[in-house]
């Protein structure tokens, strides 16, 4: 039995987009939106966003159109690259000890350098730009 319901949903996503970092963020800021607006505001335009957003992470689901929804997701990513940066460069600084990460003013390149060393002259290796940071 369980075994045909599984054969069943694999048809029916056959060929389908399925999901990616755009439908997650969508997903994720309805819910936020949707308990923000049960929580406290109580606000029917609140409500109604919530409930497009997740109207629209369901309908990038089960869109048979990759080559649009890729395209989406592609101009998603690069709008939020420098936030993903960011928040990587931190996640790094604080996983690393030994180390610490930098980003190349220049061409944003992550570069590691040892920790402890002071204020140092840092070399970029892809681009050659120097910069000076305290390690």
């Amino acid at each position: 039995m369980l075994e045909k319901i599984k054969n069943a949903l694999f048809r029916f996503m056959n060929g389908r987009y399925g999901t990616d970092a755009l439908n997650n963020f969508l997903l994720f800021a309805s819910l936020a939106v949707l308990l923000v607006n049960t929580l406290t505001f109580k606000s029917v335009f609140l409500g109604l966003l919530g409930d497009v957003l997740i109207f629209a992470s369901l309908f990038r689901t089960l869109s048979r159109n990759l080559w649009k929804r890729q395209k989406e997701n592609i101009k998603f990513m690069e709008l939020t690259r420098p936030v993903r940066s960011a928040f990587s460069l931190i996640k790094k600084n604080a996983s690393d000890k030994e180390h610490k990460y930098f980003s190349c003013p220049h061409c944003h390149q992550t570069v590691r350098v040892p920790r402890g060393h002071g204020k140092i002259e840092i070399t970029c290796p892809r681009c050659k730009t120097t910069f000076e940071r305290k390690s």
